[in-house]
């Protein structure tokens, strides 16, 4: 990375430069960095040249090709890897500047997913379809939640009536606009919730969430695929492991461990003998799932799985696996 360039490239998005950054913050990807600076190269070359192997390397590559550090091309039999020179000629102040105005972005982009959402499910004033995905169907809701006023009661019959100009099935929005906490229902009374009620809770954008919503976010959100590890921090030894879903591993291993059940008697031992504070559960990296009909989660977590196997080295006696296979 030069100190100065005299034609520096186009501004990148915050999040394109931490992609970039976390790219490079990786031991193994600095020396596949430091041969393609000297020249292109393809997979077996780099492997042959490193020392590493081709899956290995392939992995390696493919998160420098997803932070946009590399260009491919396809050469005979081989695709050969070369550094884009426009990002390598970046300053580390333009690495580091954060643009103005990037909440106001944001904003603005909330608000064209907004008008999308309207524009493809009403017409002519008219709610054609009500959406099955949550996220769209908040912002319907909200378009019939403007024809309530705060604070002012309304009798079930008006309620039905002002819904019914834009839909026909009035039930389910009524019903929909009481379950997700916009509207309050008392005996055959309705009453629009202001933004000072506390079944609301504020977000960053200024709209309102409630308990429903977070809850529905929670359900909604993938399960994450990745590695983790349990770490003996006195000795540094670890288990290393993998998962299709990391949300209970990690969990499952601490509690494992803190009732004397665990089923590794060299991590239970450590434990017994040293204590619970002496012990680390982390995440060590999550696949980045792609909107790829070639993407394959496997794939990616196996690949995942190579690489913190060669750079931990875990293998009883130095960690606590005794076999290759972590995947739980």
């Amino acid at each position: 990375m030069s100190v100065e360039t005299n034609s520096p490239p186009a501004p990148r998005a915050v999040t394109a430069k931490v992609a970039l950054l976390k790219a490079l913050a990786d031991t193994s990807r600095l020396t596949v960095v430091s041969a393609l600076a000297e020249r292109p190269h393809c997979v077996e070359e780099l492997a042959q040249r490193l020392g590493r192997a081709a899956s290995t390397i392939s992995f390696h590559l493919r998160k420098l090709d997803e932070a946009g550090l590399v260009t491919r091309q396809r050469t005979q039999y081989y695709v050969v890897y070369a550094l884009r020179a426009d990002l390598f000629d970046l300053t580390l102040r333009q690495l580091v500047t954060t643009p103005d105005g990037s909440a106001d972005r944001e904003r603005k982009r909330l608000e064209k997913v907004r008008k999308d959402v309207l524009r493809t499910f009403i017409k002519g004033g008219v709610l054609t379809q009500l959406p099955k995905q949550w996220r769209k169907r908040r912002f319907v809701l909200e378009v019939f939640l403007d024809k309530f006023e705060p604070g002012r009661i309304y009798p079930e019959r008006e309620v039905d009536e002002r819904i019914h100009t834009m839909f026909d099935d009035h039930c389910t929005i009524r019903r929909l606009l009481v379950d997700e906490g916009y509207m309050t229902r008392q005996g055959g009374s309705y009453r629009r919730v202001g933004a000072s009620s506390s079944e609301h809770k504020s977000m960053g954008d200024g709209s309102m969430e409630t308990n429903k919503e977070l809850k529905r976010k929670y359900l909604e959100t993938p399960k994450r695929a990745g590695v983790f590890q349990v770490r003996n921090v006195v000795d540094n030894k670890v288990l290393l492991g993998s998962s299709t879903n990391l949300h209970g591993p990690l969990n499952k291993h601490r509690f494992m461990l803190s009732t004397g059940a665990h089923d590794n008697a060299a991590l239970q031992a450590d434990w017994k003998r040293l204590g619970p504070d002496a012990f680390a559960f982390e995440e060590l990296e999550v696949v980045k799932v792609k909107d790829d009909p070639a993407f394959s989660l496997e794939d990616e977590l196996t690949l995942l799985e190579e690489l913190w196997l060669e750079k931990l080295s875990p293998m009883a006696p130095h960690g606590y696996n005794t076999n290759r296979r972590i995947r739980e």
